[in-house]
C-alpha cells in the first residue's frame, strides 16, 4: 500500500482538528463557574447530587435527582426518586416533625418526564402530595421548608430556604 503526500496532510489535519476539539484551552478559575455571556442561562437544572448535599442534607441514596438553586433568593428546589423503602423512611422520619399536609405543586420544566406527565394528566399542570417539614434535610442557611411526597409515586419535591 502507498501512502501518498495528501494522505499524509489528510491525517495530520484530521488529528489536529480532534485534539483542538478536546478543549485543552487555558481556564484559570480551576473548575469554578465562568463569567457567562449575559444570554445564557445561569439557573440550569442540575443532576450532581454530590453538589446539592454540600448545600442540603440527603439522608437516603437518591435513584434520582434534578434541583435548582435560587442563590439570590437562598431557595433550593429538588425533586428527588428514592427506593420505596427510603420513600417510607424518608415519611416515618418527617412524621415526627409534624403533621402532613395535602398540597398541589407546580409543575416545573425541568421536572423529570413522568412528573410533567403526571402534571398535564391532571388537566391543571399541577402534582399533589404530601407535605412533611424537611427537617431532615436542612443544613444552614437553609433551615426552612418542606418535603412534598408525591401522590402515587417515589418522587419528593424538596423546597428549602434560609435567611
Amino acid at each position: 500500500m502507498k501512502i501518498s503526500l495528501a494522505d499524509i496532510i489528510l491525517a495530520l489535519f484530521l488529528c489536529a482538528v480532534s485534539l483542538s476539539a478536546c478543549g485543552g484551552g487555558n481556564n484559570s478559575n480551576n473548575g469554578r463557574t465562568a463569567n457567562r455571556p449575559s444570554g445564557e442561562n445561569t439557573n440550569a437544572a442540575k443532576t450532581n447530587v454530590e453538589e446539592l448535599s454540600l448545600l442540603v442534607r440527603v439522608p437516603y441514596q437518591a435513584e434520582d435527582i434534578v434541583w435548582k438553586e435560587d442563590a439570590a433568593d437562598k431557595k433550593i428546589t429538588a425533586v428527588l426518586r428514592f427506593s420505596p423503602g427510603d420513600a417510607n423512611r424518608i415519611v416515618v422520619e418527617a412524621e415526627k416533625f409534624g403533621a402532613p399536609v395535602n398540597v398541589t405543586i407546580a409543575v416545573e420544566t425541568w421536572f423529570p418526564g413522568e412528573l410533567i406527565a403526571q402534571g398535564e394528566m391532571s388537566g391543571d399542570s399541577a402534582l399533589k402530595g404530601t407535605a412533611y417539614n424537611a427537617n431532615d434535610f436542612f443544613v444552614a442557611p437553609y433551615t426552612s421548608g418542606r418535603i412534598t411526597r408525591i401522590e402515587a409515586s417515589d418522587y419528593f419535591v424538596l423546597e428549602v430556604s434560609g435567611s
